[in-house]
């Protein structure tokens, strides 16, 4: 079974309940060109899959796996879960805190810093860049680059003295299988406080799943609230 949670950037990469929050406000959506931020949690792992409705031509919807708690739908559907991971940061563009959502392709480079104890070490005692360029293809959409290591300032030691830590638990913690399946209906059209029919049957889940476009999506449809 894959770790979730807060976990160290020497570990490997192998793989709840929460109050309602306003997540569009809360999550940081990179933006073209240079997001600089600083780091001021560890990561936080989770597993998503993408799931979309059939005949819907996008990428799909992400639904947290539930495979830790329950046979989870999306799996006995074929559709492997990907991990992320959720950051706590201060964004430099707003001098506020904000959720990063990342996939492996910015978490592998910033691991690839910290394991880097020479030269940089612990991401949380420097700024970095994480630079988007939608002509960079696979490899070069994004590059995330180390600033010089300088310690926080009043102003953000302040910040990351308010961070609820709990609240980036709760996200990762794998949902139950009813609550999946309330989701899924949802994308399906279907308007019930209880799972229907429809996510009894087998799902149609996305076959492009690592789109760059969604790193740091912040809509309310990729963060779901668990209640």
């Amino acid at each position: 079974m894959s770790k979730f949670g807060e976990i160290s950037w020497e570990d490997e990469a192998a793989g709840g309940q929460k109050k309602r929050t306003n997540s569009k406000d809360l999550f940081l959506r990179l933006d073209d060109g240079t997001n600089e931020v600083r780091l001021v949690t560890q990561p936080y792992q989770y597993l998503t899959h993408k799931y979309k409705k059939d005949g819907d031509p996008g990428f799909g919807q992400k639904v947290n796996c539930c495979a830790a708690n329950a046979s989870c739908p999306l799996c006995a559907a074929g559709d492997k879960p990907k991990q992320r991971w959720l950051l706590g940061v201060i964004s430099r563009k707003t001098g506020t805190y904000k959720v990063l959502d990342i996939s492996y392709a910015v978490f592998s480079q910033i691991r690839k810093l910290a394991q880097n104890t020479a030269r940089f070490g612990d991401p949380t005692k420097y700024d970095v860049d994480i630079f988007v360029d939608r002509n960079g293809g696979a490899a070069g959409y994004y590059s995330v680059q180390a600033l010089p290591k300088e310690p926080l300032s009043a102003a953000d030691q302040e910040i990351k003295d308010k961070v609820d830590f709990d609240d980036l638990k709760r996200r990762v913690t794998p949902p139950d299988l009813e609550f999946v399946k309330r989701q899924m209906d949802r994308i399906n059209g279907v308007v019930s406080d209880k799972p229907s029919a429809s996510s009894q049957s087998k799902p149609v889940v996305s076959q492009v799943d690592n789109s760059p476009s969604d790193e740091g999506d912040d809509d309310d449809d990729a963060f779901p609230s668990y209640e």
